[in-house]
């Protein structure tokens, strides 16, 4: 079975009955895929979309070696075994790209309920492919099967790859509406390469070829210019590889895309041998060789300082997790020396004040003022303990609270009532004043800590106003609902700028230690924590420095 009318081809596939745009258009751009191929696969031999891409580049290289036989080869009996993987290569492409496209956009493999449906639409293709529904003879005249193929197998298959495309666009077109502006344009260079190259190689490659078959068209040549899809796809891979930098291919990939280039450029010397053509390809090689070197030079250059950055990035994660660990260690030192020094301030207050009670006596008039002084050194140290153990039960999530309902507006006028006195001896005026017109005042949350927020911020108001008046207002909150505590002074004031960071750990306001050098910094953390912890919330406001301050206080109803 040798199809007599032409010439036997010289290693194989080489003769020059041929156009040379048949070797342009299959051997560079079956290379090109292969070596991206390669490249991507041997930079992640395990990940399974290096995997495919690979797999999609060995069927496009099996599909035109055996176009180019078809074309080339006059041997009948070899020629109708080659004639059937058109087809199942062609399926395959087709299936392989959608697989190909779900893990892309997933990160993951597809499930199993989808590899039974990619199988079961590649069954009928892989079945009936050496059968006589797919090929029934073989011209020997003509040295083609054009007029033996089977039309609902090549309609079949041809049909799967517009299935292909159209299921590929939905999924890109979905993702892409969701997906962040970096996303997106990935998804819209891979949709491009991948769409033209099934455009292309279905539609010109088989339709074309279908028209010939039928006599509608006269030159099936036409198909060859189906194949430079592929060129278009790599190229677009090239971009996600390089930019991108997806499927985690290293330095050499940059070498490979360049070298392929380079082999796409030499390719023209097949196509158009004339010496004009000669002098321009050899110009032009020459150019794209010195712009490849460039290129490669930067991509190195460009990794090797990303490696560096990567490195140091290492380093600091690395610092960072130390430092956690130390800030552990460092709070629960802090835990258990707060305990251990609790007790004997405790002692130490109580001592102090059966001493000023006359509880061993009467005590001298002098030496009255210098208890009274260690009372009230006692008492602000105790409190700073507490700050202290209050902190570590915050970051160690130990901090427990009994939620109940209570009146907060008697609360606050208590509390105001409790300290007017001590406002009075520094000079200062302390009053209350209830807003509330439809609510009683009644909230939920801890009773406890509640008293101790509203202490904490009526007593730094104290501290911080030299002068003045400190007005506590109790009004109704709307969104979100509730009720609000607000502490207005005329102080110090500060920054709107340095607003939030008040609410961090040992955190004060540059003008605070001038007025008040005892602050430790907590007070703010810890009750924004419990406020936040209860449902609630505290905010500060200020027009500026020796403007004066509002601290407000959200409880839920």
């Amino acid at each position: 079975m040798i199809c007599y009318l032409f010439d036997a081809p010289s290693y194989f596939f080489f003769t020059p009955d041929i156009p040379p745009l048949l070797y342009y258009s299959h051997i560079p751009t079956s290379i090109l895929a292969l070596l991206v191929g390669i490249v991507v696969f041997l930079n992640g031999p395990r990940k399974l979309l290096n995997q495919l891409l690979f797999l999609i580049s060995i069927l496009f290289s099996w599909w035109t070696l055996s176009s180019l036989i078809a074309w080339t080869n006059i041997r009948g009996d070899f020629l109708s075994f080659i004639w059937p993987w058109f087809g199942i290569s062609a399926a395959l492409i087709s299936i392989t790209c959608v697989y190909f496209i779900y893990v892309f956009l997933d990160g993951k493999d597809v499930s199993f309920r989808k590899k039974v449906v990619f199988i079961t639409l590649l069954l009928p293709v892989i079945l009936f492919g050496h059968t006589d529904l797919s090929i029934a003879g073989f011209n020997l005249t003509n040295c083609d099967a054009f007029d033996y193929e089977g039309l609902l197998y090549k309609m079949y298959y041809t049909g799967l790859g517009f299935l292909a495309m159209g299921w590929i666009f939905v999924l890109l077109m979905k993702r892409y509406i969701v997906a962040s502006k970096q996303v997106r344009r990935q998804i819209l260079f891979m949709g491009i390469g991948l769409e033209f190259f099934l455009l292309s190689f279905i539609s010109i490659t088989f339709i074309i070829t279908y028209l010939t078959g039928l006599s509608l068209l006269q030159d099936s040549r036409l198909e060859m210019y189906g194949l430079f899809g592929m060129t278009v796809f790599m190229v677009m891979m090239g971009i996600l590889i390089v930019r991108f930098k997806a499927f985690n291919v290293a330095a050499h990939a940059s070498q490979a895309l360049v070298l392929a280039l380079i082999l796409l450029v030499a390719s023209q010397y097949t196509f158009d041998q004339s010496r004009t053509a000669v002098v321009l390809t050899s110009i032009t090689l020459v150019l794209t060789s010195i712009a490849g070197l460039i290129i490669v030079k930067s991509v190195k250059k460009e990794i090797e300082q990303r490696k560096e950055i990567e490195g140091l990035v290492t380093k600091l994660n690395r610092a960072n997790k130390r430092l956690k660990v130390l800030d552990k260690l460092k709070s629960e030192f802090v835990s258990i020396a707060s305990h251990q020094l609790r007790s004997p301030l405790t002692s130490i207050r109580g001592y102090a004040s059966m001493l000023l009670e006359g509880s061993f006596g009467k005590v001298p008039k002098k030496a009255e003022e210098a208890i009274e002084r260690i009372s009230e050194s006692t008492r602000l140290m105790t409190m700073s303990v507490e700050d202290y153990l209050n902190v570590s039960r915050i970051q160690a999530g130990n901090m427990k609270y009994e939620i109940s309902s209570f009146n907060v507006a008697n609360m606050a006028e208590k509390i105001v009532d409790d300290l007017r006195r001590e406002a009075v001896r520094e000079g200062l005026a302390l009053s209350f004043e209830n807003k509330l017109q439809n609510l009683d005042g009644t909230v939920k949350a801890d009773e406890g800590k509640t008293s101790q927020i509203l202490h904490n911020l009526v007593d730094n108001a104290m501290k911080y106003t030299e002068k003045g008046n400190i007005k506590v207002v109790v009004t109704g909150a709307m969104r979100p609902k509730g009720v609000k505590v607000s502490v207005v002074d005329t102080g110090i004031g500060m920054d709107p700028e340095e607003i939030e960071n008040l609410f961090e750990k040992f955190e004060r306001a540059e003008q605070a230690n001038s007025v008040n050098v005892s602050g430790t910094g907590l007070g703010l953390y810890i009750a924004r924590k419990m406020s936040q912890d209860m449902g609630g919330d505290i905010k500060a406001a200020s027009e500026g420095e020796g403007k004066g301050s509002t601290f407000t206080l959200l409880l839920p109803v």
